[in-house]
């Protein structure tokens, strides 16, 4: 269905986060249009200073428009202020890179929400065949994670939630909200979502196409940035955690299948299993502000 536009009212608000996004983010609402819903939604886009045609993009596109200075981005007061201007009860949290994959995602991402004690509803990230770089491959094999402060996180919190591809009722928000967040307002919003002792869902049938790669400059800088924010959020990495992690076998073993198999191309590729767990650490031990990727 197309979305209804000019009304103040919506069942649906997809807010996208976007600084320039760059070609992905034609098919990205090329996809949000193609959606088959009842449901009346809005797509709200939140620009922090896009000077590569992303703007022009999404004027043309009729997307509604909130801009706030570069320099005062922040991932948890920019969610905020997304919230505060979605006109509806429920707000979904797309990536500006987030390919919806089927028609029936947004109905099938919202759905779980019928449920008063879920607070919020992700769905999952699959490699997208279009794009014009490959998976990472750590990212595919499912090491990326293996860092001993997201074991602590999950233990305490559960299941990751990525704000990549999610929904949350309006209504959870205005009890919640999201504080100031340099990184991971997403981890933020999970650990206020445990303390009000919600449930967030995970449907298997929205799936959005979404991967990443990396360059070892961009590699140090998310994982850094990992470790500062979970460090924020009382799950520090440590000496010892550093230690445990750069000894421990099973990440190696899958290096060398890697290799066997020829699937690591780059440094990063190659040097991911080191390069990780010392980013992580400077990133919790040094760290004072995010760096930007």
């Amino acid at each position: 269905m197309e979305a209804i536009r000019g009304s103040d009212a919506y069942d649906v608000a997809i807010a996208i986060l976007t600084r320039n996004a760059g070609p992905l983010l034609q098919r990205v609402l090329e996809a949000i249009m193609r959606q088959q819903t009842s449901r009346t939604f809005e797509i709200l886009a939140v620009d922090s200073g896009s000077t590569d045609g992303t703007l022009s993009l999404l004027h043309s596109q009729d997307v509604r428009v909130v801009s706030v200075p570069m320099e005062q981005f922040d991932w948890g007061r920019t969610r905020d202020l997304a919230y505060q201007h979605a006109r509806a009860p429920v707000v979904v949290n797309l990536s500006q890179d987030a390919v919806p994959m089927e028609a029936s995602w947004l109905e099938n991402l919202v759905r779980p929400l019928d449920d008063p004690d879920v607070g919020s509803s992700c769905g999952s990230s699959l490699p997208d065949p279009e794009r014009s770089f490959p998976q990472f491959p750590w990212e595919r094999n499912g090491y990326f994670y293996f860092t001993r402060e997201i074991a602590k996180f999950v233990k305490q919190y559960g299941r990751g939630l990525s704000f990549a591809n999610s929904a949350v009722p309006r209504a959870v928000w205005e009890r919640l909200r999201f504080d100031e967040q340099p990184t991971g307002e997403d981890f933020q919003f999970q650990k206020k979502l445990h303390g009000a002792g919600l449930k967030i869902a995970f449907p298997n049938d929205a799936p959005v196409l979404h991967h990443h790669d990396y360059t070892l400059g961009g590699l140090w800088r998310r994982c850094r940035n990992e470790g500062f924010a979970l460090r924020l959020l009382g799950c520090p990495y440590s000496e010892a955690d550093l230690a445990l992690d750069l000894l421990s076998s099973a990440k190696y073993i899958q290096w060398l299948r890697e290799i066997k198999h020829g699937r690591l191309q780059t440094l990063a590729d190659f040097l991911f299993p080191v390069v990780r767990p010392v980013a992580v650490y400077a990133g919790s031990r040094f760290t004072r502000r995010p760096i930007w990727y």
